[in-house]
């Protein structure tokens, strides 16, 4: 019997999954996840296609957990949809030329889909940011079809103009259910396969913030009761994220995360303190959405902060 094909998949990984096992609900979501985002992109390049009910078939393979569209896909959708798949391609066909359709097909359809996602990964790792949508001092090559994009370290990241422009347009968190199973020890990578050749792209445990928010946590009555409004403090904790737009980063501090803004400047210069452990030096708010001291979760607002790990060179970087 001949083995099955594959153009693309979703996969998590590390010893969480070393069996193929994972939580029923959690498979549900990734399937649910990738199911959204692959009908979004397919969306955007054959417009038609949003209003039609097709299925698209998955199989589950251990080892991992893997979630693989077969080569068959096209087979599958257009036996799905019968006479309207059909009566659909033959007009495509005729708008090859105006739409720039070369080749165009339903098995084309689906690995555009997985190739947009990856460049959503892409972008959103480069940026640090999925919810960031401008993008300053760009250049563009090959004719205006390829954009070069930088980040805040002055790192530039090659783009296709035509996967920007999906970038741009689309939800800052369509891959929000796929990366809210991502943890330690279950990291998640999508991956495409074009003539036997596999090109992947993956998101750490670290980046998982990146993609999606992080996990709401139970309320308590006072969340930290001996960190008074006002209150000048030091706490031991580690920078999980930084947020350009909201100008803030999250601190984790005895197992809870906790927000916090500079006093002044971006956040941006707190970057390389990332994943670190660090001691906060800051000002505690208890202030609410109504300007009364009544918040039960504190935030705050930091002054200084010193990286405590030894093996970077940046521990007085920002003192």
């Amino acid at each position: 019997m001949e083995e099955e094909k594959y153009i693309g998949y979703i996969k998590y990984e590390g010893n969480l999954v070393e069996d193929g096992l994972m939580d029923a609900r959690k498979q549900a979501q990734a399937l649910l996840g990738f199911d959204s985002a692959l009908r979004h992109f397919i969306g955007k390049r054959a417009p038609d296609f949003r209003n039609l009910d097709f299925e698209i078939p998955v199989r589950i393979r251990k080892g991992s957990w893997e979630a693989l569209i077969p080569e068959t896909v096209g087979g599958w959708v257009q036996g799905g949809l019968g006479i309207v798949a059909t009566a659909y391609f033959t007009k495509a066909a005729q708008k090859m030329a105006e739409k720039d359709f070369s080749d165009f097909g339903i098995t084309d359809l689906f690995k555009h889909a997985i190739s947009a996602i990856q460049w959503f990964v892409r972008i959103g790792k480069h940026m640090g940011d999925t919810a960031i949508r401008s993008f300053e001092n760009v250049q563009f090559l090959e004719g205006n079809t390829l954009v070069a994009i930088p980040n805040d370290s002055g790192e530039y990241l090659y783009v296709p103009k035509k996967m920007l422009d999906l970038y741009t347009s689309c939800n800052p968190k369509i891959l929000e259910k796929i990366a809210e199973n991502i943890e330690e020890g279950r990291e998640l990578t999508i991956g495409t396969i074009v003539n036997g050749k596999v090109e992947e792209v993956a998101i750490y445990a670290e980046e998982k913030g990146i993609f999606c928010e992080e996990e709401a946590e139970p309320e308590e009555d006072v969340l930290f009761p001996e960190l008074v409004h006002g209150d000048d403090v030091v706490l031991e904790g580690e920078v999980t994220r930084e947020n350009k737009t909201s100008n803030s980063m999250g601190f984790k501090y005895e197992e809870h995360i906790l927000t916090a803004y500079p006093e002044s400047g971006s956040v941006v210069r707190y970057k390389p303190l990332l994943f670190l452990k660090c001691r906060l030096y800051g000002t505690v708010s208890r202030l609410d959405e109504k300007g009364s001291i009544a918040a039960r979760r504190p935030k705050l607002y930091v002054s200084h902060l010193e990286p405590l790990e030894s093996d970077r060179e940046e521990d007085d970087l920002f003192r």
